[in-house]
């Protein structure tokens, strides 16, 4: 009787169910390993996108806080000729004030000392500074984008009593002592982040300048304040 014997080829054959069923591993492998990829992709994006705006953040802060404790005692008059407090708030800027330490690394002839304002526009905050201190008809001043997603932005005044206004300067009463500004507070509403609140001390004995300029037409020396 003879025996049918398979060949070897047959043998190492795979059906076609077989070849269906690893085609369809290697998919699903294949889908998993993009789905993958692709997030990894993704929370890198959104991390770079979050430490990008935690620095503007941060960045922004840093410049408010340099200025306001940097802060002088110098007035300065508007285009109008008309004085103005070395510190305001709540008026036609959140904060408008006169601060210290402008560097100068070019040597231009101007003051080290600048004025500077912030203003709230749509959703954004942006800081003004003159070019000069006292003012011309034609003066302007120069906008520099801060920070972005401010949905609101506010200044407060602290005065050495302890206690907080939403303006600055205060009017005294005829039988009282105008208070001293002893801190500047700020509040921000981030879309991002929400509510964020900084307070920075102003420098006691804080320098101020005369409105007296020199014969060079720079502005005076910077004097100690007295207390």
């Amino acid at each position: 009787m003879s025996r049918h014997v398979k060949s070897p080829a047959k043998q190492a054959a795979f059906t076609l169910m077989e070849m269906l069923t690893a085609l369809a591993v290697f998919g699903v492998i294949g889908l998993m390993a993009t789905q993958i990829l692709t997030g990894t992709i993704q929370l890198g994006e959104a991390t770079r996108v979050r430490g990008e705006a935690l620095s503007d953040l941060q960045r922004a802060v840093d410049i408010i806080g340099r200025d306001v404790m940097q802060l002088s005692r110098r007035t300065v008059r508007d285009e109008l000729g008309e004085s103005k407090d070395p510190v305001t708030i709540a008026g036609t800027s959140l904060i408008e004030l006169t601060r210290l330490g402008w560097q100068n690394p070019l040597g231009r002839s101007r003051s080290t000392v600048q004025r500077v304002a912030y203003v709230h526009r749509d959703d954004t905050l942006v800081r003004l500074f003159w070019p000069v201190l006292d003012r011309a008809g034609g003066s302007r001043p120069i906008p520099q984008v801060l920070l972005k997603g401010v949905a609101e932005a506010s200044f407060a005044a602290h005065d050495d009593q302890g206690e907080e206004h939403g303006f600055w300067p205060l009017l005294p009463a005829d039988d009282e002592v105008a208070p001293e500004l002893a801190a500047v507070g700020l509040a921000l509403h981030l879309e991002r982040y929400g509510r964020i609140e900084r307070l920075w001390l102003v420098p006691p004995g804080a320098a101020h300048l005369t409105n007296t300029p020199d014969p060079e037409g720079q502005p005076a020396e910077v004097e100690p304040a007295r207390r």
